[in-house]
């Protein structure tokens, strides 16, 4: 499963970093997203009135049309802060989509380094671990051998930390924290 999320990421920086490969109307020729943006806002430079709404009106198509297409995608830093919660536990290149690339500005997009949600099921399986399911579905599994008393369940409240080398730790309620990974 986290090889596909893998390969769908994949897909989709490939699809923001590259024109378009399917014919398009002449208003919308392929761009790179940034380029599109770029090119809009050069039409502020314009002195001209009429060549400047003329520019304003064919390159505000042009991103139109790139985002109907799904070429680029306008998003907030919100969103961004979403997304990043939810593929929170998963191991990911440093590709600079949703933040963590290289060229970051840390105030822009802040590090998560932990999350704080419910419980949607605990299950002990046969091996005596912990298989947790949260409320958005992300589904982490117990990797350590420490007993996790009182029977956690549904509703209750669980915090995953990053630890050490690429490492996470599980606490629910007041319960003893235990190391975790993430499934899917």
């Amino acid at each position: 499963m986290q090889f596909r999320k893998f390969h769908i990421l994949i897909a989709l920086s490939a699809l923001g970093a590259t024109s378009a490969a399917s014919a398009q109307s002449d208003e919308a020729v392929a761009v790179p997203g940034s380029e599109l943006v770029a090119e809009m806002f050069e039409c502020r430079t314009i002195e001209n009135p009429e060549e400047r709404l003329a520019c304003f009106d064919r390159e505000v198509g042009r991103v139109f049309a790139a985002q109907e297409s799904k070429e680029l995608v306008i998003t907030d830093r919100e969103q961004i802060r979403q997304t990043r919660k939810g593929l929170f536990g998963f191991t990911l290149p440093k590709i600079g989509l949703f933040g963590g690339g290289d060229d970051d500005d840390d105030d822009q997009v802040e590090e998560i380094s932990e999350i704080t949600t419910t419980l949607a099921s605990a299950r002990q399986m046969s091996n005596g671990r912990y298989l947790l399911t949260l409320e958005d579905g992300a589904r982490w599994q117990q990797v350590d051998k420490v007993p996790v008393f009182g029977g956690p369940g549904a509703g209750d409240e669980v915090t995953i930390k990053k630890g050490v080398l690429g490492s996470y730790t599980a606490k629910i309620g007041k319960r003893r924290g235990f190391k975790v990974k993430r499934l899917d």
